[in-house]
């Protein structure tokens, strides 16, 4: 199984585009199918995760309240008892004095009551069931145990947890129930109030059951007071419970509440023999906070049904969608121009039917540039003949018109040596028809020109011409230099008050065929050189040069062609860029 998927995988990676992107319709239709089985799969998920904490819930307030009701039954047996334990010591002390009541009593004292002792109504000690002494100069008619009760008058009261700072060297954690009571000594009659101090032991037990994983129980007073906490030095450093104003305000019963984005129960129950209000207080986390185990076994069967439902999602879109990459890997070899291109589709019908037009759009696009080239070709021939036409005739004329002022004055000699020099000059130029020559003929047609114009302006300029010999053999579009050398002439050299100088050079530099005209002479406007080689130039000369230049470009690209550097009154220096071609 494993070996089939990697086969498929590997399949897979070799067919799909190296460039795929993140808008392909394999991505759309792969992400598009997993996106909807995803959301399904969630919401499913999700309404039966709802349904189960529904559940729970219900099952959870059951027996929060159940629990509740249980601790506040056992509370108020408690506090009952204790108030039985103040009832009897109250009746002993009716028929026998407190010394009697003492004896008797410090026997059965009970491990969660920490103190018993009485007080007459001006709140001298009058008895206690231990032998602790008490502090000095403490004001009992100032303590709240004291004056909620009236002496003598058989009333219960309970007061909130306190530091009891009867004794000397303790300060103990107490909660402390107050009744007046009477005694008599002899023929007297006396009223006060008994004290009766409960440590946390017992309460402690019973507000120790258990709600879920992390749920407690506490008390609390009708005024909202804290009684008993089990996080109570939590309570002690400041620590609130931010869940004690919430209990405080709700009725007896349950409630579910949102607080801080966490789901909590609360469950109140009142006292009967205290103002005390039992809470119960549990998080309501759902199903998964109940079992890690389930936990960990649903996350991992929705994390497994999510990857299959992505790797089928992928594995169908490929093979819907793989037809259409082939026929995009046939359009790219397309764009190479290999027009012996087709392809038979194997799918569905639209895919059939997209792989038959593209089959006749590669016949007509096959046709259509072979129809251009041949075009462009003709095209091309005709311009280069066209613009190569525009330089002979000017040339032609004045140096037959020079011959004839030659003839007329009897400079026979010369007359021969311009007539030979134009016969070779225009035998190099016709080169049987061809559009490239060798250097070496390009060098020796415009040394015929040069010839021709340097007796045409009676030795005003003398020439130079040098050359790498390698480059003799190499190819150059013909009738390149012999414009530039034109123009150096008329508007370089014709006209110095002193002699000129016409070099030409031809050589290799960074694999490219450079030749070079420089001229001594007037140089050009900075003006007029940026725009040398416009478009429409505005003079002969100017249309020599822009001929040249669009002849290079048409035949080679636009990489290739004339550079122009000059400086007025120090000369020019054109420089011609060509392949190398041999």
């Amino acid at each position: 199984m494993v070996r089939f998927i990697h086969r498929i995988l590997h399949r897979i990676k070799t067919m799909l585009p190296p460039n795929l992107r993140w808008n392909s319709l394999l991505v759309v239709m792969s992400f598009s199918t997993t996106f909807i089985a995803v959301v399904a799969v969630l919401m499913i998920t999700f309404a039966m995760n709802n349904r189960f904490n529904a559940s729970i819930d219900r099952t959870t307030e059951q027996n929060n309240t159940q629990i509740v009701d249980n601790v506040s039954d056992s509370i108020d047996s408690y506090l009952k008892e204790i108030r039985s334990v103040s009832d009897t010591i109250s009746n002993l002390l009716i028929n026998y004095n407190p010394e009697k009541v003492f004896n008797f009593y410090h026997l059965v004292l009970r491990d969660d009551i920490d103190t018993i002792a009485v007080f007459d109504a001006q709140g001298e000690l009058v008895m206690k069931t231990d032998s602790r002494n008490l502090k000095e100069n403490v004001d009992i008619k100032r303590q709240n145990w004291f004056r909620s009760v009236a002496p003598g008058s058989r009333m219960y009261m309970f007061t909130g947890p306190h530091v009891q700072r009867l004794y000397k060297g303790e300060y103990r954690w107490v909660i402390s129930l107050s009744t007046g009571v009477e005694w008599t000594d002899g023929e007297n009659k006396h009223q006060g109030v008994m004290l009766v101090d409960l440590n946390f032991n017992n309460i402690e037990e019973m507000c120790s059951k258990e709600l879920g994983e992390k749920g407690y129980l506490y008390i609390i007073d009708k005024n909202g007071e804290l009684i008993y906490h089990p996080r109570q030095q939590m309570i002690y450093a400041g620590i609130k419970d931010k869940t004690i104003p919430i209990a405080s305000a709700l009725d007896d019963g349950s409630e579910i509440i949102k607080r801080d984005g966490d789901r909590i129960l609360i469950s109140v129950k009142t006292l009967r023999n205290a103002d005390w209000r039992i809470v119960g207080v549990s998080p309501l986390n759902g199903l998964f906070a109940y079992d890690a185990e389930l936990r960990i076994f649903i996350s991992l069967i929705v994390i497994s049904v999510v990857l299959l439902i992505i790797f089928l999602s992928v594995i169908v879109s490929f093979f819907i969608t793989s037809p259409m990459y082939r026929l995009m890997r046939l359009m790219g070899k397309v764009e190479e121009e290999k027009f012996n291109t087709y392809y038979v589709a194997r799918g569905v019908h639209e895919v059939k039917e997209l792989s038959f037009a593209f089959n006749q759009m590669v016949y007509k696009i096959k046709r259509l540039m072979e129809q251009i080239v041949e075009e462009q070709q003709l095209l091309r021939k005709s311009e280069m003949k066209l613009l190569q036409a525009q330089i002979n005739p000017h040339f032609l004329y004045n140096t037959l018109d020079s011959i004839m002022w030659m003839a007329e004055s009897g400079d026979q000699k010369n007359v021969v040596k311009m007539i030979s020099a134009l016969a070779q000059f225009f035998r190099l130029s016709l080169s049987g028809g061809y559009d490239t020559i060798l250097v070496a003929d390009e060098l020796k047609h415009v040394e015929n020109y040069l010839i021709i114009q340097k007796m045409r302006y009676n030795d005003q300029f003398d020439y130079e011409i040098t050359y790498d010999e390698a480059v003799l053999q190499c190819k150059t579009l013909k009738i390149v230099l012999q414009p530039i050398v034109e123009n150096a002439i008329i508007h370089g050299v014709a006209n110095l008050p002193y002699k000129g100088k016409i070099t030409i050079n031809a050589g290799v530099r960074q694999d490219r065929l450079f030749f070079k005209v420089i001229d001594n002479g007037f140089g050009i406007r900075p003006e007029k050189l940026d725009n040398i080689l416009e478009e429409k130039p505005t003079t002969r000369s100017g249309m020599g040069v822009y001929n040249v230049n669009k002849r290079i470009q048409l035949m080679y690209g636009a990489e290739y062609g004339l550079q122009f550097e000059s400086q007025p009154d120090e000369g020019t220096t054109v420089s011609i860029i060509l392949p190398l071609a041999k």
